[in-house]
């Protein structure tokens, strides 16, 4: 379809807002890249994630306004809105998101270190107060071993002695036999 000249200049003006929309995009992953930390393979994902975006939104933007027609004048604007977009607002959005999300962060960690307080402050208690049980409990491990072991002795000790006069017995019947026999 054939654009009449304003047509074109709208067009033009356009396609430039789209390629400032597309700049503020990628500022949105370059902001979420400044926050926390990305390994490489992940930021070649987002970047391809981006572009499919970008492509998508860029094509349904052209069927719309200009009924598919891709056209020189419409790709450069769209360059130069995100040309224009990252000279001029990109460092000032990006300083100031990043700002806010650090300063969001300190103030969830600060909330989540509050909270912690009496937790820790419970677990310092159990331990100071765990550690006068836990010495009664060794005490009382340590007695009820030396009773287990000396009830243990008493017993090895009475069997030996059981032992002995068995073989004492024994020892006094072959003894008495002997003399039967001899007799």
């Amino acid at each position: 379809m054939i654009l009449s000249m304003s047509g074109q200049a709208w067009l033009f003006l356009g396609t430039v807002a789209a390629g400032f929309v597309n700049g503020f995009v990628y500022d949105i992953f370059r902001i979420a890249r400044k926050t926390a930390r990305h390994k490489s393979w992940l930021v070649q994902i987002e970047d391809v994630l981006y572009w499919t975006i970008a492509s998508v939104l860029m094509f349904y933007f052209m069927l719309r306004q200009n009924h598919g027609e891709v056209r020189f004048f419409a790709i450069v604007g769209a360059a130069i809105g995100m040309v224009l977009y990252f000279n001029s607002l990109s460092p000032l959005v990006i300083k100031i998101s990043v700002a806010v999300i650090n300063f969001i962060k300190n103030v969830i960690l600060t909330i989540v270190r509050i909270i912690l307080i009496p937790i820790r402050i419970l677990i310092r208690l159990i331990k100071i107060l765990a550690k006068p049980c836990l010495w009664l409990a060794r005490g009382f491990s340590n007695r009820a071993n030396s009773v287990k072991q000396g009830s243990r002795n008493k017993l090895l000790d009475l069997r030996r002695k059981v032992v002995l006069k068995n073989e004492e017995r024994r020892k006094k019947k072959q003894k008495a036999d002997k003399k039967k026999i001899k007799t």
